[in-house]
């Protein structure tokens, strides 16, 4: 069974609580293939500066515990998970990206950490960045917040395939056929295996998000986003 799951372009309670809806819906259905697709330009842009400019309280823990739930399932579920990414993977959506079991890029999408230019780290993502990328590359793209291209995701193994839109849908039909044999327990159980290794990722991003939490509510950095969520609005 194939189950896709719409990725939405940006994070705040309403579609991370759909996003895990759908992830629940896809395990319980026995899914064996999950496909995780974003729009045709934006495959996930990350946190929504709207949802952080309204949010007054400051009450950020519980939906980015819960997105944490989320992407902790993409990288120990007994199903396989494939992303497509057309268009930017940035921020919190470089965690779906690098939590999935395969990632199929077009060739003009693009990967980035932005949150050093904001004042902030990518804490709660920490874990399935791991799952991808070497902790230089992450610092790399963290300090300099660009976005690199998808023949650089290729490189650094962020993405499995790079290739046109006309070809993408041949491509996962591939994918599929190649892992489809592959019995569902050994799925489960080779990822959870691979998610506890050398670190125990769990106390990781409860670290991350706390220092996260806390950054998002100092006034510089909250006033600083609040400025670009009314800048993006105009």
């Amino acid at each position: 069974m194939i189950k896709e799951i719409n990725i939405p372009s940006f994070l705040n309670p309403q579609s991370i609580s759909d996003l895990t809806k759908q992830l629940s819906e896809a395990e319980n259905d026995g899914t064996r293939f999950v496909i995780l697709k974003g729009s045709e330009t934006i495959f996930c842009n990350g946190l929504d500066l709207k949802w952080v400019a309204q949010n007054a309280g400051g009450h950020y823990m519980k939906e980015m515990q819960e997105y944490g739930a989320f992407l902790k399932k993409l990288q120990t579920g007994s199903f396989i998970s494939i992303a497509i990414v057309t268009g930017a993977a940035s921020g919190g959506g470089m965690g779906i990206v690098c939590a999935c079991d395969h990632v199929i890029a077009d060739e003009a999408s693009t990967f980035a950490l932005p949150e050093g230019l904001l004042g902030l780290i990518p804490g709660m993502i920490m874990p399935a960045l791991l799952n991808r990328l070497s902790p230089q590359r992450i610092k790399k793209m963290v300090l300099t917040g660009s976005h690199y291209s998808s023949k650089i995701a290729t490189d650094w193994g962020i993405a499995d395939d790079v290739v046109t839109k006309a070809t993408l849908q041949d491509t996962v039909t591939k994918a599929i056929s190649s892992m489809k044999n592959c019995k569902k327990d050994p799925v489960g159980d080779v990822k959870q295996l691979l998610y506890t290794a050398n670190i125990n990722k769990d106390e990781l991003a409860q670290l991350g998000m706390n220092i996260l939490a806390a950054k998002l509510n100092e006034p510089e950095i909250s006033e600083r986003l609040i400025n670009l969520a009314e800048f993006m609005e105009d």
